[in-house]
C-alpha cells in the first residue's frame, strides 16, 4: 500500500514537472509586443497567439501584381550579442539560402523584380533573434525536459506595394526548439527549420502558391 501511494506521488509531482516545463518552454520567448524599427505599421498588427502577431491589408487585390522584389535578410542586432563567433559564423550564408528559397518559391507565381516599382510586391525580412541550439545537451530526457539545449528563432517580414510603400502583409513570429524533434541535436537545425515554415506563411499570405 505504501509503495502504490509512493508511486502515486511520483506520478504526480513527475506530471506537474513537465506542465510546468512545458509552459515554460511556451512562453520564454513570447513575443509581448510586434518588433519596432523595422516594420512599417507594427501598430496595425494583432497577436494571433504568444507567438505570433500579424496584420493582413483588407481587401488586397493580389492578382494586380505580377512581380516580386525580395530584398536582402537583414540579421538584427539582437542575434550576433554575446554570441559564440564560431556559431554566429554560419549564420550570414543561411540567412542567403534562405533569402534565396524564398525567392525560388515567390517566383513560381511571380516574375522576379531588380527593385520596387509599379505592379511589384516587396518583400522584407528581419532575423530578429536566433539562439542556436546545445545538442550536448539534447541527449539526456532530464535536460530536454526543461528545455536548457532548446534554441529558438524570431523573424519579422514584411510584404509592401512596390509603388506605394504600404504595407500588405506584416508577420512576427518566434520558433522553439520541439524536445521532440530531430533538429535539436543540430546547432542550426531549428533554426533552418523555422525557415522553412516562414517561407510557407508568405507564400501562402501573398496567393503565389
Amino acid at each position: 500500500m505504501k509503495n502504490q501511494k509512493l508511486l502515486v506521488a511520483l506520478l504526480t509531482v513527475t506530471s506537474l514537472f513537465a506542465g510546468i516545463t512545458s509552459l515554460t518552454a511556451c512562453s520564454k520567448n513570447a513575443i509581448k509586443s510586434p518588433p519596432m524599427g523595422f516594420l512599417s505599421k507594427p501598430n496595425l498588427m494583432k497577436k494571433q497567439s504568444d507567438d505570433t502577431w500579424q496584420y493582413v491589408a483588407p481587401k488586397t487585390d493580389w492578382s494586380k501584381y505580377t512581380s516580386v522584389y525580395v530584398a536582402p535578410v537583414s540579421i538584427g542586432p539582437a542575434v550576433m550579442n554575446g554570441k559564440n563567433v564560431e556559431q554566429t559564423a554560419e549564420l550570414p550564408q543561411m540567412v542567403m539560402k534562405f533569402k534565396a528559397d524564398l525567392e525560388k518559391e515567390m517566383t513560381k507565381k511571380y516574375t522576379r523584380a531588380e527593385s520596387a516599382g509599379p505592379n511589384t510586391l516587396v518583400v522584407r525580412v528581419q532575423l530578429v533573434k536566433a539562439e542556436p541550439n546545445a545538442p550536448a545537451l539534447n541527449i539526456a530526457p532530464q535536460t530536454q525536459m526543461g528545455g536548457m539545449g532548446f534554441g529558438f528563432g524570431e523573424i519579422a517580414i514584411e510584404v509592401a506595394d512596390g509603388a506605394t510603400g504600404i504595407p500588405l502583409f506584416e508577420y512576427a513570429d518566434v520558433e522553439n526548439t520541439s524536445r521532440f524533434s530531430t533538429e535539436k541535436m543540430s546547432v542550426w537545425g531549428s533554426l533552418e527549420k523555422s525557415f522553412t515554415d516562414w517561407i510557407a506563411v508568405v507564400v501562402k499570405a501573398c496567393n503565389a502558391s
